[in-house]
Parts: structure tokens; C-alpha cells; sequence
């Protein structure tokens, strides 16, 4: 039986049989897996139980031939993240969207390791609103999209899905900043009439690839995001969002 060691995240996790469950990890070495923790709920009194959480960073064994693997030895590799409120749904919103884009056994290292940064600028912007006196639920979006657009830019890089921001898609004349453009998933920027629904500005653009989040460049990310992430994860709600929606 072949053996695995590898250190990653957990993100998501669902009930496999009475006493277990099938985790699926976001790690270093091969991306995204899936694997069988025995034990780890229930009645058991596994140390497993306390130990296999969401944003919970392991190093851990794998074994297996197949697909779904075994969970071996499993150690924390650092305390629990403090995240709180928006910064708490947007942890969740993030390993919603790496389940629902990227392949499993896909090495992404580039992408692990914007995630950790990612996980560290989301626990700053909790713990800094709460040494100001802020309720954590009420973090300004404003604190936090920045973060998130650049996870989401570096995730349609790493699938291939990220739209030239220097050239129009259709034309490849270099984006202005005085002129409007429409998106287009799969294709990239196209020049249009400023009056056109969901026009963008040039100067937007220019912005969000030197990632300079103005108020207008923040928005006009969030559009791009979304549309083109729809051909890779399609229309169904990310139920993490509903979070956002609900506070």
C-alpha cells in the first residue's frame, strides 16, 4: 500500500459511514484531496475529532491506491486561525470556490501558498477591527475584498482563465484609461459605449492589474470575478455567499 505525506488545509468536510469522514484537503504537494478519516466523528473519542476542522493546517500520511485515500498520522502544524465574522465567511468562501474550480491531484503551489497569505491578511483585518473596537461581524467589505479579489485573480491565473487587463480580446489594442469596455468570459475586454450595461472603465482596469482596489476598481473586480468564474464552477450559488447576504 502506497503512503502519501503531505501538509495541507482542510476545507471542506462530509459524514462517510458512522464514525467517519471524508475530509478534503487543500495541500502543497497535490493540490486538492480527498481521504477517509476513521473515526473522527461520533462517539469516538478519536483525538481526530478535535483535530480535522475547517482552516486547520496538518501535516499528515495518506494511503491508498485509489482516488480516495486513507487518513494515516495526522499532526497541527500551527494553532487554530482567529477569524471572526466577515473575515470568517470569507475563509469559507474560499475553500467553497478551490472545491468547486480546481481538479483534484493538481499540484498548485503558487496558489497554496496565496492562500496562506491569504488565511494570515484575513486574520490581521479580524484581529485589527477588534483591537479598534469593531464588531467583528461588521468588518467594512471594503477591508476585505481587496484580499479576496487576489486570491480569485491568482486562482483564474492558475486555471487559465484570467483575462488579459493590458489588451482588448478582440482588436489586442492596449486598454485606455478614458475609454469603456465590456467583458466577456473566455475572451477578455472589449471596447463598447460607456451607456452599455456593466460597462467598465479603462481606468478601472489599468488599476485592478497593478492592484490598486479603489472603491470603482473593487466593484469592477467583483464583476470580472464572478463572470469569469461561471464556465469553471457555473451558476449555482455559492452557499458561503449567503453569509455575506444574511449578516
Amino acid at each position: 500500500m502506497s503512503k502519501l505525506e503531505a501538509t495541507g488545509y482542510v476545507i471542506h468536510r462530509r459524514p462517510y459511514r458512522e464514525t467517519s469522514l471524508i475530509v478534503d484537503f487543500f495541500t502543497r504537494q497535490y493540490g486538492r484531496i480527498s481521504a477517509v478519516a476513521k473515526g473522527a466523528r461520533g462517539a469516538s473519542k478519536s483525538d481526530r475529532k478535535s483535530l480535522i476542522q475547517p482552516l486547520q493546517l496538518l501535516s499528515f500520511e495518506l494511503s491508498g491506491r485509489s482516488q480516495l485515500k486513507n487518513l494515516g498520522i495526522a499532526e497541527a502544524l500551527q494553532s487554530s486561525l482567529n477569524l471572526k465574522g466577515t473575515s470568517l465567511y470569507s475563509a469559507f468562501y474560499l475553500n467553497e470556490l478551490l472545491m468547486r474550480a480546481i481538479p483534484e491531484t493538481e499540484p498548485m503551489s503558487m496558489l497554496f501558498e496565496q492562500y496562506q497569505r491569504t488565511l494570515t491578511a484575513l486574520e490581521r483585518v479580524s484581529n485589527d477591527n477588534t483591537a479598534a473596537e469593531i464588531n467583528a461581524n461588521s468588518i467594512p467589505t471594503g477591508d476585505v475584498e481587496p484580499i479576496l479579489r487576489e486570491f480569485e485573480l491568482l486562482l483564474l491565473q492558475e486555471l487559465g482563465y484570467l483575462p488579459d487587463f493590458n489588451y482588448t480580446a478582440d482588436t489586442g489594442e492596449q486598454i485606455i484609461a478614458d475609454l469603456s469596455y465590456s467583458f466577456v468570459s473566455e475572451q477578455g475586454f472589449i471596447a463598447c459605449s460607456a451607456k452599455q450595461a456593466y460597462a467598465l472603465s479603462g481606468r478601472d482596469i489599468i488599476s485592478i492589474a497593478q492592484k490598486d482596489f479603489s472603491p470603482s476598481a473593487r466593484r469592477a473586480a467583483k464583476y470580472i470575478c464572478r463572470q469569469a468564474f461561471l464556465p469553471i464552477i457555473g451558476d449555482k450559488p455559492l452557499k458561503s455567499r449567503e453569509l455575506f447576504i444574511s449578516r
